[in-house]
């Protein structure tokens, strides 16, 4: 006589900065009856070397199990990353902020965690970016796997607004929604052309990211007509001030 064996369904369905919750149904062979039990798993949250989102379950005994989360993820309407299963049964999303701490590399911490962070193999579409267009876009085609490509490697773009900060340190605001705002904060080398101010950025380590921001004096007064001319002021002069070094 063959034993019948009882079913287990399994899905994901909520995360925080330092946990996964899961749910499973176990259905009875013989009864059909289910059991339902939600389980809150304690880890770490990264990504792999594929830009997948990882999962590493902290255990008492033995080495921590990993869950590899193979669909597909973006970024939905508030910046945060969500995750929907191949099925379309699973859709997790991440609340956190983003960082760009190079060109290479793209880093989203997840928000109450000193641990958890997806850091993303990237790209920058573009050395040069356009204040106007209020956007920074990243290729991830450096990562993925190549059985999963069908088409162009996709693009996450981070929509903001390039502000002047106290001291003239460059920031691009994000608004993530729900009064949440985050900044990236720059500092910056600062050349002068004709009819154009020239920004060369540099992350808060003060090392360069081989991105400029390309401003028209026209579209600088607008920006912001007092930094402006603060800059203006030391066109002819090699210094530092706040975040700017304005060199001859």
């Amino acid at each position: 006589m063959v034993k019948l064996k009882d079913t287990v369904r399994k899905r994901f369905i909520a995360v925080e900065s330092n946990s996964l919750v899961i749910e499973t149904i176990q259905t009875e062979s013989l009864s059909h009856r289910e059991r339902l039990r939600i389980l809150k798993l304690k880890g770490t949250w990264r990504a792999n070397d594929y830009n997948e989102l990882c999962f590493e379950a902290a255990a008492h005994k033995g080495p921590p199990k990993t869950y590899t989360f193979k669909g597909n993820w973006k970024l939905n309407k508030n910046q945060q990353i969500e995750y929907t299963s191949d099925d379309g049964l699973d859709t997790l999303v991440f609340n956190g902020y983003w960082q760009m701490p190079s060109a290479k590399r793209l880093v989203y911490f997840l928000e109450g965690s000193s641990t958890s962070r997806f850091e993303f193999k990237a790209q920058l579409e573009s050395p040069t970016l356009f204040p106007k267009e209020g956007q920074i876009r990243y290729r991830l085609g450096i990562g993925i796997r190549k059985s999963r490509l069908t088409g162009p490697a996709p693009i996450v773009i981070l929509y903001g607004e390039w502000k002047f900060g106290r001291n003239l340190e460059l920031n691009f605001r994000m608004d993530y929604g729900q009064d949440r705002v985050k900044v990236l904060d720059f500092g910056a080398t600062v050349t002068f052309g004709r009819n154009q101010v020239i920004f060369a950025l540099r992350n808060q380590l003060n090392q360069p990211l081989g991105i400029t921001i390309t401003m028209t004096h026209k579209f600088l007064k607008t920006l912001d007509a007092q930094a402006f001319m603060r800059l203006s002021s030391r066109r002819n002069q090699q210094g530092v001030e706040g975040g700017i070094t304005v060199p001859f």
